[in-house]
């Protein structure tokens, strides 16, 4: 029983680089964004408790465009 039957990784792991190095960065901006605009004037527990969510909607800032094709267009720059 081999569950790996199907799976390949000869060029197609070229196009899952890009975007998985795109993650770190839009969710590290947005945690950079969100210090910039708030860092100052929330209070420490209130900014701490925050900036989870900040780096999810990080995720979620990268996970649409790639649901709505971005995928698409690193598959074909390469």
């Amino acid at each position: 029983m081999d569950i790996f039957t199907g799976l390949s990784l000869g060029g197609s792991l070229l196009y899952f680089i890009p975007p998985m190095l795109l993650l770190p960065i839009v969710m590290i901006g947005c945690a950079v964004i969100y210090k910039i605009l708030l860092g100052n004037i929330l209070p420490k527990k209130i900014y701490n408790f925050l900036l989870g969510p900040i780096a999810l909607l990080g995720f979620f800032i990268w996970a649409i465009p790639m649901n709505m094709g971005f995928y698409e267009f690193f598959r074909a720059m390469f």
